[in-house]
C-alpha cells in the first residue's frame, strides 16, 4: 500500500465507526474473507447505494427481514473498515513481525492457488489440498508448512508441471519457521495494551470487510426489489469503478413490430404493442422471476 493509499484511508477512517462495529465484526460466524480490495472505492459505492435506496425508505420498511438502520449505517461501517486497515499498516511498520507475515501470506496464496489448479488437473488429490486450507490468520504458519510438505511429497510427479519450484518451497519453509519463532517469542512492548498485534489487526480488518460485504448484499437485494434490473445503476457493487449501463436488446417480436410494412401487408391483430393489460401482467411475472433468481425471501402468507 502506497503513501497515497494510506493518506486516503486516513482521510476516510473513523474510530467511532470502528468502535461501533467492532463487536459485530468479532461476533461474525462462518468464513472470513480476506480484504484485498480498494476500501475507498467500497466506501463511495456503499454511500451511493445507501443514498439511492433510502430515497424510498417507506417501501423499504415494508420488506421482510430488512433492518433499515443497519443499511443507513453502512457508510459508517465502511469508515470503520478504513480505520481497521490503518491499524494493520501501522502495526506492520512498528513490528518486525509485519513484513514477514505479509511475505508468508503472499507465498501461501501462491502455493495454494497452484495446488488447487494441480488438483483440478488431477495431479494432486483435492482432499490433500483442502487439508492445507484454514480460516483466519493465526494458523498461517501451519498452512505454509502443510503446503511445503504437500509439494515435497509429490515433487517427482510435479516436476515440469508446476510453476512452484523447489526454491519457492524452500523459501516458504524458511519464512514459516522464522514466523513461528517470532510468534513463540515474548510479545513486543506496546504503547497501548488495547492496540492489537499485527495478526490480530489483520483479522479484525478482514472481519470488518466480511461484515460490510454481507450487509451490502442485503442492500443490493433491497435495491433489486426497488429498481429491478437497473439495480447496479443505483446500488453499485463494492468494487465497481463505473456506472453499469444495461443495453436494451429488442426481442424478435419487438424487432418485427418495428419493421415498416410493405405495400399490401397488414399487421396481425393484437401485434401493435398496446394489448390491454397483458404487458402489466408480464412485467409483474418478470419481476417475480428476477427476485426469485437473486434469492429474495418473500413473506409467507
Amino acid at each position: 500500500m502506497g503513501p497515497d493509499d494510506i493518506a486516503e484511508l486516513e482521510a476516510l477512517g473513523s474510530q467511532p465507526g470502528y468502535d461501533a462495529f467492532l463487536a459485530p465484526a468479532r461476533a461474525l460466524e462462518g468464513a472470513v474473507e480476506e480484504c484485498r480490495s480498494n476500501i475507498a472505492l467500497a466506501f463511495h459505492n456503499t454511500k451511493r447505494g445507501v443514498d439511492s435506496v433510502l430515497t424510498r425508505d417507506v417501501e423499504l420498511a415494508t420488506l421482510p427481514g430488512v433492518n433499515v438502520e443497519e443499511l443507513r449505517d453502512l457508510p459508517l461501517l465502511a469508515q470503520g473498515l478504513a480505520f481497521a486497515a490503518l491499524q494493520v499498516q501501522r502495526d506492520m511498520k512498528a513490528s518486525t513481525f509485519g513484513g514477514l507475515f505479509e511475505r508468508a501470506q503472499h507465498l501461501r496464496r501462491k502455493l495454494l492457488k497452484t495446488a488447487e489448479a494441480l488438483a483440478e488437473a488431477a495431479f494432486l488429490d483435492a482432499a490433500e489440498v483442502e487439508a492445507s486450507r484454514t480460516e483466519g490468520h493465526r494458523d498461517i504458519v501451519g498452512d505454509c508448512l502443510g503446503l511445503v510438505a504437500l509439494f515435497r511429497r509429490h515433487e517427482p510427479k510435479l516436476t515440469g508441471r508446476s510453476p512452484v519450484t523447489p526454491e519457492d518451497v524452500n523459501e516458504v519453509e524458511r519464512v514459516a519457521v522464522q514466523l513461528r519463532a517470532l510468534l513463540a517469542a515474548p510479545g513486543e512492548a506496546r504503547e497501548n495494551e488495547a492496540s492489537p498485534l499485527f495478526f490480530e489487526a489483520t483479522e479484525t480488518r478482514d472481519r470488518f470487510w466480511t461484515l460490510l460485504t454481507r450487509r451490502h448484499d442485503v442492500l443490493w437485494r433491497c435495491g433489486a426489489w426497488l429498481f429491478g434490473r437497473d439495480v447496479d445503476m443505483h446500488v453499485p457493487p463494492l468494487q465497481a469503478r463505473h456506472p453499469l449501463v444495461r443495453a436494451v436488446v429488442p426481442t424478435a417480436i419487438e424487432r418485427a413490430s418495428q419493421q415498416p410494412l410493405r405495400r399490401g401487408e397488414s399487421r396481425p391483430q393484437g401485434s401493435s404493442g398496446s394489448s390491454g393489460h397483458a404487458p402489466e401482467g408480464g412485467a409483474m411475472r418478470s419481476k417475480v422471476r428476477f427476485m426469485v433468481k437473486v434469492g429474495f425471501d418473500f413473506p409467507s402468507r
